[in-house]
């Protein structure tokens, strides 16, 4: 009987240790990445915000289930996958994202010219989590599953448009 009562107890006092630790991860995480583009601002946020010409460089809808997916110029549906457009400026393209039972995660392209005809290209995900120690926990790997596919995007992004005339 007492070992028992000192499992329940450990487990009791573990769970609490786990949910004040929990605590002191951040409720909103941001995965950016960024990369300069050889174009005009005003070239990059009509081509993003095409989500048409998603097919052509988003590694992440290309890996998800894009040959089976419907592209429209505001909205991107396939079996696992839907992707909204929100708003499209000049600086900013911003969309909502959907993966099965999910809860949607926002979106983004900040787009910022600097000299010359270049434009830095900062692409981000926003993730809102709840207090569940384990949504916390796992929001520690979102950078390592995401970063490399977006990398690997905005790599696309650049050379598509830099190799094509304007």
């Amino acid at each position: 009987m007492r070992l028992i009562k000192l499992s329940i107890i450990s487990l009791i006092v573990f769970g609490i240790i786990i949910f004040v630790f929990s605590l002191f991860i951040p409720s909103h995480v941001r995965i950016s990445r960024a990369i300069n583009i050889a174009v005009p601002k005003s070239a990059l946020s009509v081509y993003v915000a095409d989500i048409r010409s998603w097919r052509d460089w988003n590694a992440i809808v290309n890996e998800q289930d894009s040959s089976t997916g419907k592209f429209d110029k505001i909205s991107y549906t396939g079996k696992k996958l839907s992707i909204k457009l929100l708003s499209a400026t000049t600086d900013s393209v911003r969309t909502v994202w959907k993966h099965g039972d999910s809860d949607p995660v926002i979106s983004g392209f900040n787009l910022v010219q600097s000299l010359s005809d270049t434009t830095v290209a900062q692409w981000y995900f926003d993730f809102q989590l709840n207090w569940y120690p384990w949504e916390k926990f796992g929001s520690i790997i979102f950078d390592q599953q995401l970063g490399p596919s977006m990398e690997k995007s905005l790599n696309n992004l650049k050379s598509t448009l830099e190799n094509q005339p304007h």
